[in-house]
């Protein structure tokens, strides 16, 4: 059971790397976007959410091969 909350917590930590794809994809549908720029600006503005989700995937790491 342990496990699979571990899992679930490195699954969260992969969220703010996803986001911006998806995001922008949307984006380019209903605006004049290219992806590149998107990432770019969101990178720009948002960049702590990637160490959020950076620290949440090493300590999901971390728990996931602690024996």
């Amino acid at each position: 059971m342990k496990k699979l909350l571990w899992k679930l917590l490195f699954l969260a930590g992969l969220v703010p790397f996803i986001l911006p794809i998806v995001i922008g994809l949307y984006t380019m549908t209903i605006e004049s976007w290219e992806l590149f720029d998107w990432i770019v600006l969101y990178s720009f503005v948002y960049w702590p959410t990637y160490l959020a989700g950076l620290i949440v995937i090493v300590i999901s790491l971390i728990g996931i091969f602690k024996k």
